[in-house]
């Protein structure tokens, strides 16, 4: 795992202007964070949070992308999203293929929250 994320970190440098690059970038980091429970720095995070905060209609590629990061960004910020989501997924604004997606969502915040000791996250459920 360490070898993909330096591989896809150097391509990432190489390719500074493609999103989708250093969205695989930062989920293999965060494969990496989960198997030691951190977060990530404040940039990447920052980061990510910027790019959620820009989606108005949850396609599919968001919601992997947010399913697999979800471990490395402090709960309390992903918390809109997750409401935003399920907002959108009560209203079946949603393609039915997504709901897998979502559900691993849920199931990867929950665990992120009992992990940070953040169990504000139960209230949105």
């Amino acid at each position: 795992m360490d070898q993909l994320t330096q591989l896809l970190q150097s391509d990432t440098i190489k390719n500074p202007s493609d999103p989708f690059m250093r969205h695989y970038y930062l989920m293999s980091l965060s494969t990496l964070y989960h198997l030691d429970f951190l977060v990530a720095s404040i940039d990447d995070q920052n980061e990510l949070i910027d790019y959620f905060f820009n989606i108005s209609y949850w396609q599919f590629y968001d919601l992997c992308l947010l399913a697999n990061v979800v471990n490395m960004i402090h709960v309390e910020r992903i918390t809109p999203y997750i409401s935003d989501i399920l907002k959108q997924y009560a209203t079946n604004n949603m393609p039915t293929a997504s709901v897998e997606t979502v559900s691993k969502i849920l199931i990867n915040a929950l665990e992120t929250s009992i992990i940070q000791k953040k169990m504000t996250l139960l209230d949105i459920y």
